[in-house]
């Protein structure tokens, strides 16, 4: 078995929660997205001369 310092054990844990924190805002993002009022993909082309609005969605900053 690997003999690990304190310190090494807290850089083990520490990237496993952000490994987790990741994947969980991820997770809640794709959640959030399937109850979405806003509709987010079109399925006709846009005509000219109509305005389009962009969102860009950031998986990984949580914002309350």
């Amino acid at each position: 078995m690997v003999d690990q310092t304190q310190d090494e054990i807290l850089e083990v844990q520490t990237k496993n929660k952000q490994i987790k924190y990741a994947a969980d805002t991820s997770k809640m993002f794709s959640e959030w997205l399937k109850q979405c009022p806003v509709v987010y993909y079109l399925s006709y082309p846009v005509e000219p001369g109509e305005a389009t609005i962009e969102y860009v969605f950031d998986k990984t900053v949580r914002r309350k």
